[in-house]
């Protein structure tokens, strides 16, 4: 091969890996308000649908209940979607205001008036519609979930650490103090 078709060729494979590493830290920021938002619902009270649909043998979640909150959670979620997509087609349109020579500032304040509202809307009817999801429950399944909430750290560290308990496919790990330092018996070899 010659110099130019190398050279291009290492440029292309730059290019692409740099194009996916942009990619990738698009997502964490769009994500982290969200975390943060969710864990902040849950201090206050207030679960999304799949958590509650996650617990519902502990909590003791009628068949009636949990129908009525997959549909509540279907319905907001297809509002959400499309609101959300009202929003990304304000902000491309907001987009190609900027790239005009001559910038109309009206516009650009009515259509950033706009995102704002729909963006307010979006999380309006969020926090509507996780304030329903409580009316679903009684007071007893809301205090199980309390108790349960305070757990999950604990959960999550276990999961995490695989203390899920002995499988059996493997070993059960050896306390700090002893030492294996393989067979002692030459048949077991």
């Amino acid at each position: 091969m010659n110099k130019k078709t190398i050279f291009l060729l290492m440029l292309m494979i730059m290019l692409s890996v740099s194009i996916q590493a942009q990619a990738h830290k698009k997502i964490w920021p769009s994500i982290l308000p969200n975390l943060r938002f969710g864990l902040y619902m849950a201090e206050n009270n207030l679960f999304e649908a799949r958590f509650i649909l996650r617990l519902k043998n502990e909590i003791g979640l009628t068949p009636a209940q949990e129908q009525k909150i997959e549909n509540m959670m279907l319905a907001n979620e297809e509002a959400a979607i499309r609101r959300g997509s009202d929003i990304k087609v304000l902000e491309l349109k907001f987009a190609a205001l900027l790239k005009n020579n001559r910038i109309d500032r009206r516009a650009m304040e009515d259509m950033a008036r706009a995102m704002g509202k729909l963006k307010t809307d979006l999380q309006v009817d969020h926090l509507n519609y996780l304030l329903d999801l409580r009316d679903t429950l009684t007071p007893e399944q809301i205090q199980k979930i309390e108790k349960l909430k305070k757990d999950i750290p604990e959960r999550m560290r276990d999961k995490m650490h695989g203390r899920s308990g002995y499988r059996g496919d493997f070993p059960p790990p050896m306390p700090p103090d002893e030492k294996d330092d393989g067979p002692s018996d030459p048949e077991d070899l």
